[in-house]
C-alpha cells in the first residue's frame, strides 16, 4: 500500500477580499424564510442590505448587482439550491468583470438538507450573523459542472433518484403541518430514501456503464482510510464498469451531516469522486457506517481528481447541489482554480 500523498496545492493569484457593507441573500420562497425570521435579520444586521428573491430571474438580477457593489460581506441561505445558485451566479459575475475583490462569504442555516451551512458550521443565523468580522476565513473550492454551473457537490443516479422521491413526498405533505414538518428534517429524507426509493430501486435495478477519464492533472484512487493505491496520468481512464451511483464533491455531506464524501476537502483544489455499483439492500444495511463516512464494500471505489469526463452508456438522473437536473449521458467537470472565501462559522 502507498503511503498517503498530498496534491501540491494551485497556486493562482488569491482574491483581495472586500471591505465594507453587508448583504444577505435569502430565498423568500424558503418555509425557513418566516416573517418572524426575516424580522430577526432585521434587527440583528440593521446595516446590512437584505435581499429577498422569489425567482432564478430575481436571484439573477439580484446576485449581479451584489457582486457589482463590491460588498464586504454577503451572507445567503434558504437551501443549498439557493446557496449554490448564488455562489455560482456572483462569482461568474466577478470573473465576467476581472475583479479583483471579492466578498467573504457567510452560509446561513436557513435550509432542508444544509449541506453546505453543515459544512461552515453553520448555527443559529442571528448568531452567525453577528461573526461576519470575527470569523476565520475557509476557502471552498467549487467544480465547474460542463453546461450547468458551479457546485460543491453534485451526483448521478441513486442519489438524484431519492432526491425526486423526496421533492415529490415533500410537496405531497404540505397538505397538514404534522406531516409538513416531518418532511423539513432528516425523518422525511429516510422515508423518501429507504421507505419509497429503496423498493423502487430493488425492483427496476438501474445502473449505468461508465467510463471515466482524467482530465486533469494527476488523479489518484485511494482505499477505504483514504490512503493512495494508484496513481492516474492525465488522459487515463480511472474507471470503467458499471455504476448505480457517482458522487463528487470538495465539501464531505450531502445534507443532513451525510458524510457520503468523506475524503472531499481532504486535498485543496481536488475533489472527491465516488462511485457505488452493489444492491441497493446492502446499502440500506451500511446506511449508518455511510452517514458516518465509514463506508466499506468491494463495489465502492473512490478517487481523487481535478477534472474528469464520464460517459454513460445511457441517460442518468442527475443533481446539482441538492436540485433535480434532469438526465445526462455525459457529465464534465473540473474544479475552479480560485477558491471562495467563507466564513468559519464554528
Amino acid at each position: 500500500m502507498s503511503a498517503a500523498f498530498i496534491a501540491p496545492q494551485p497556486t493562482p493569484g488569491d482574491f483581495v477580499l472586500a471591505t465594507g457593507r453587508t448583504a444577505v441573500i435569502l430565498n423568500a420562497n424558503a418555509r425557513r424564510v418566516t416573517p418572524a425570521v426575516r424580522a430577526e435579520v432585521q434587527r440583528v444586521a440593521p446595516d446590512a442590505d437584505v435581499f429577498y428573491t422569489r425567482s432564478l430571474e430575481e436571484a439573477a438580477f439580484v446576485t449581479r448587482r451584489v457582486a457589482d457593489a463590491g460588498y464586504g460581506f454577503v451572507f445567503t441561505g434558504g437551501g443549498d439550491g439557493t446557496v449554490v445558485n448564488t455562489l455560482d451566479q456572483i462569482m461568474r459575475r466577478l470573473d465576467e468583470t476581472s475583479a479583483e475583490h471579492c466578498p467573504k462569504f457567510g452560509i446561513l442555516k436557513l435550509g432542508t438538507g444544509n449541506a453546505v451551512a453543515d459544512f461552515f458550521g453553520a448555527g443559529d443565523f442571528r448568531d452567525d450573523l453577528l461573526k461576519a468580522r470575527t470569523a476565520p476565513i475557509k476557502p471552498l473550492y467549487l467544480m465547474d459542472v460542463a453546461d450547468a454551473c458551479r457546485t460543491p457537490f453534485f451526483g448521478f443516479g441513486w442519489d438524484a433518484f431519492i432526491l425526486n422521491n423526496y421533492e415529490q413526498m415533500k410537496r405531497a405533505a404540505e397538505h397538514s403541518a404534522l406531516t409538513r414538518a416531518m418532511f423539513k428534517n432528516v425523518m422525511g429524507y429516510l422515508i423518501a430514501g429507504v421507505g419509497k426509493s429503496v423498493p423502487e430501486l430493488v425492483v427496476r435495478q438501474p445502473s449505468w456503464q461508465i467510463r471515466v477519464t482524467n482530465t486533469g492533472s494527476t488523479g489518484f484512487r485511494l482505499d477505504a482510510d483514504g490512503q493512495v493505491v494508484e496513481r492516474f496520468a492525465p488522459g487515463a481512464v480511472v474507471y470503467q464498469g458499471g455504476a448505480r451511483l457517482g458522487c463528487f464533491g470538495t465539501t464531505p455531506f450531502y445534507g443532513f451531516k451525510f458524510r457520503i464524501l468523506p475524503f472531499a476537502d481532504r486535498t485543496p483544489g481536488m475533489f472527491h469522486f465516488r462511485v457505488l455499483d452493489f444492491h441497493p439492500v446492502a446499502a440500506v444495511a451500511r446506511l449508518p457506517q455511510a452517514w458516518q463516512g465509514r463506508l466499506e464494500h468491494s463495489r465502492l471505489f473512490d478517487f481523487q481528481l481535478t477534472a474528469c469526463k464520464v460517459e454513460i452508456d445511457g441517460q442518468a438522473p442527475l443533481q446539482i447541489g441538492g436540485d433535480a437536473q434532469g438526465e445526462r449521458d455525459l457529465i464534465e467537470a473540473v474544479v475552479v482554480e480560485r477558491p471562495i472565501p467563507c466564513l468559519q462559522l464554528s
